[in-house]
């Protein structure tokens, strides 16, 4: 146990000082709505005694008392991750002629039980269509990633497709990741056709960050391009899969759900408890006390 404010206690000392220079105007100080005469009595000392406990006990709870303990949490089981989704116009057709469910919709459902299913791991959330941009950093906290979801919209980051600039993105978002395992997850149902970063340098940076990349080929597969999704995550360890309905997109996203987990570094917490109560009571305690003692002496 220590003290946050020490210094306080030289109101102790200033006490002992002025009882002992101003003894019979200390009790004025102190309850200036008692008008009464210093008179000695049998009750003096135990007056003394509950008076000085009282000024004690509150100098004590001034000064903060605490009992630090520091621990490091158990280290969490998971990953960092990134899911990187389409959010160009086509997104906003069907998987086919066959299956005409809306890919945009189909997919918000699956990632809200995706997200929920990732208790352990840290999720970010990049969303793109002509440019690319940060939803939400990686993060434990998965309820604000689920309330996003249903904001989403098809449009909303333009028209077209700038896969290059998102895989760029997630990169530098994992790129001071300590998680052993960093892994990204693109979606997306075309073929790169905006943004400013080249292929070369988005695969550059997937390797430099040491980031696993899964692709998602969404819908007819004609509108997107499979050779490229697969060099993609070949090149980094990860695996394509190709979703031409919306059961085959929820087993694709409940197969990236088996991944093996990593340890993510946890910092050292310091829990704090503080004591001020204790020593408030008492002093509160003795002041009543005190109060008491000294209208019966007044009688």
């Amino acid at each position: 146990m220590h003290f946050e404010y020490p210094w306080v206690f030289i109101f102790l000392i200033l006490f002992l000082f002025c009882e002992k220079k101003c003894p019979l105007r200390l009790d004025l100080l102190y309850f200036p709505h008692i008008n009464r005469v210093a008179k000695v009595s049998k009750k003096r000392s135990l007056m003394q005694a509950f008076k000085w406990m009282a000024w004690s006990g509150l100098v004590a709870a001034l000064a903060s008392p605490v009992i630090e303990k520091e621990f490091t949490p158990s280290h969490s089981l998971g990953r960092d991750m990134v899911l990187i989704i389409d959010a160009s116009r086509s997104m906003d057709e069907g998987f086919s002629i066959l299956r005409s469910e809306n890919k945009f919709e189909t997919l918000k459902l699956i990632l809200k039980n995706f997200i929920e299913a990732r208790k352990y791991d840290r999720l970010g959330l990049i969303v793109f269509g002509e440019f690319a941009y940060i939803a939400s950093p990686v993060t434990f906290d998965h309820a604000v990633l689920k309330e996003m979801i249903p904001y989403l919209e098809v449009g909303m980051a333009g028209e077209r497709t700038a896969i290059y600039d998102a895989i760029a993105m997630a990169a530098k978002l994992l790129k001071n990741s300590e998680a052993k395992t960093k892994v990204a997850v693109l979606l997306t149902d075309g073929r790169n056709s905006a943004g400013k970063i080249p292929l070369q340098i988005a695969k550059k940076l997937l390797k430099q960050y040491g980031i696993k990349l899964y692709t998602i080929g969404v819908g007819r597969l004609k509108d997107y391009d499979p050779i490229l999704l697969k060099e993609l995550a070949k090149d980094t360890g990860g695996e394509f899969f190709s979703a031409e309905n919306p059961e085959m997109l929820k087993k694709v996203y409940e197969t990236i759900n088996k991944l093996e987990p990593s340890l993510v570094k946890q910092e050292p917490v310091i829990e704090i408890t503080y004591l001020y109560i204790y020593p408030l009571f008492v002093a509160s305690l003795s002041l009543l006390f005190y109060l008491f003692l000294l209208n019966r002496s007044e009688v």
